[in-house]
């Protein structure tokens, strides 16, 4: 990073694991984003770990459960390389690839025996792997987001055969590299944040972007663009329709830059777009310090169900960094130096730390179940607890500890 100042350059090494873990966020989200809901009875689980070695190997766990109570080892666990892209739906569920652009479907039977009955291949994009943004529909109908090349592929899970790729193009900036993260699907349509990163110089994008695809037309219907935040996040709705975003891990990348070069870091914020319009309300803004009393959010907006109104995100306490240690590179997001707090999303907006959740690190996003939000929540990586959290009450308890880092929560139909 030749902008920043001497003694202060980041380890490449370190840079691409924390940068990894933070942006692989969305892994989680996936069915956090979605509008479906809980089952009732006959519950059967999918727990996604990613254990991280001290060489930086990753490997990903997945394994059925059927309480979300205890404590969770990988023993029994399907074992893949690398950090693994989870997704569920219906019966089966899905994991992309770390090593190579492929989808393999799993079936769960009535004994929780786990079986591989669908494979297919993306090969033909010349993309390396299955990247961040993703998102299930139904049962004819996921969306594969690529930044590389910049695609939005439609398929379908039944079959696990392709229905189209719309191209992404007008993503595509010089100079900086294309991340699609944290894809939701709302009422039909799929979500797709943009951002912009120049790791070589150190620079990210100041501006937020949000595309729209509709899955079934199979096209592109808008983009909202904006500059008055850095690198959005996913979309939360509210009950209204009014859908909030705020910016993710990518402006506490601007905000460490700026701190290792002695300038001053722009404070994060929260935009909204109001029911049936395609770009931001310009008369909507809201610095996140202000909302906090002074502290700003490490990560993106996340939610325990679309149209509640509630976003929640971590919040970085620079206070709480041990003697010595500084914002000046991705040291910090590995110190439990960051704690939850609930975002009212509203005119004006209302935050408060979430009740009964620790100070951790910055990891992996949450799942959402039944209405509520399951975070994990580490001091070093090495075991996760995993806490429930109530929207409503903005309180949070431990429901179950597990090997490695928390890497989704997915309930299968029975």
């Amino acid at each position: 990073m030749g902008c920043m100042l001497p003694g202060m350059l980041l380890s490449l090494k370190f840079l691409t694991s924390r940068l990894a873990l933070v942006t692989a966020g969305a892994l989680s989200l996936l069915a956090c984003g979605s509008d479906r809901e809980v089952q009732s009875h006959g519950s059967r689980y999918v727990l996604g770990s990613v254990v991280i070695d001290p060489e930086d190997n990753r490997t990903t766990y997945v394994q059925t459960i059927d309480s979300l109570d205890g404590t969770f080892n990988n023993d029994t666990a399907l074992e893949l390389p690398g950090n693994g892209v989870l997704m569920a739906g219906g019966k089966n569920f899905f994991v992309g690839l770390a090593e190579e652009p492929t989808w393999v479907r799993y079936t769960v039977d009535d004994s929780g025996k786990i079986e591989e009955t669908g494979r297919m291949s993306l090969a033909s994009l010349g993309a390396p792997q299955i990247d961040y943004g993703n998102a299930y529909v139904d049962e004819q109908t996921a969306v594969s987001v690529f930044s590389s090349p910049a695609v939005a592929v439609i398929w379908n899970p039944t079959t696990m055969e392709v229905t189209k790729e719309v191209s992404l193009s007008e993503l595509e900036r010089s100079d900086y590299s294309l991340e699609v993260w944290t894809t939701i699907v709302h009422d039909g349509l799929v979500y797709i944040p943009g951002r912009w990163a120049n790791w070589d110089a150190g620079h990210i994008y100041p501006g937020v972007s949000l595309t729209v695809l509709d899955p079934k037309a199979k096209k592109v219907l808008w983009t909202a663009t904006d500059d008055r935040c850095a690198s959005g996040g996913q979309i939360i709705f509210d009950a209204a329709g009014y859908g909030y975003v705020m910016g993710d891990g990518r402006n506490s990348s601007i905000q460490m830059f700026a701190n290792a070069n002695g300038e001053n870091p722009p404070q994060n914020c929260l935009l909204r777009i109001a029911p049936g319009a395609t770009n931001f309300d310009p008369d909507y803004y809201y610095a996140i310090p202000s909302l906090t009393g002074g502290v700003d959010s490490s990560d993106e907006l996340q939610t325990a169900r679309q149209g509640s109104g509630f976003g929640f995100s971590k919040m970085f306490y620079p206070d709480r960094l041990p003697e010595g240690v500084e914002a000046v590179d991705y040291q910090y997001w590995s110190l439990p130096v960051h704690k939850m707090w609930r975002v009212e999303l509203a005119d004006p907006p209302i935050a408060h730390e979430v009740e009964g959740i620790p100070f951790s690190t910055i990891g992996f996003g949450g799942s959402a179940l039944g209405g509520r939000l399951y975070t994990g929540e580490s001091d070093d990586g090495s075991t996760s607890q995993v806490y429930e959290t109530n929207p409503e009450a903005n309180t949070a308890e431990l429901r179950f500890s597990m090997v490695g880092y928390f890497n989704g929560l997915y309930e299968l139909e029975r």
